[in-house]
């Protein structure tokens, strides 16, 4: 359990009876307001496998040796 958490439970239980139930029903309510955060995203075309192909561009020499490593070789 994370430590805010924790601080969060052991002020609510510091809390009397009818506060508590108050807190639990202000909860319920914006939970019940509050659009559902946990749906995963519908993906989209444009974020599928190959959508970027043709806009990256590798150099020809990419595997050639790099001059700076031409003393350790």
């Amino acid at each position: 359990m994370s430590p805010l958490l924790e601080k969060v439970l052991a002020e609510v239980t510091q809390l009397d009876r009818q506060e508590q139930l108050q807190l639990v029903s202000y909860l319920i309510t914006q939970w019940q307001q509050q659009p559902n955060l946990f749906v995963e995203p519908k993906i989209s075309r444009k974020n599928l496998f190959g959508c970027m192909q043709g806009k990256i561009k590798i150099a020809e020499d990419f595997d050639a040796p790099l001059d700076d490593f031409a003393e350790y070789m």
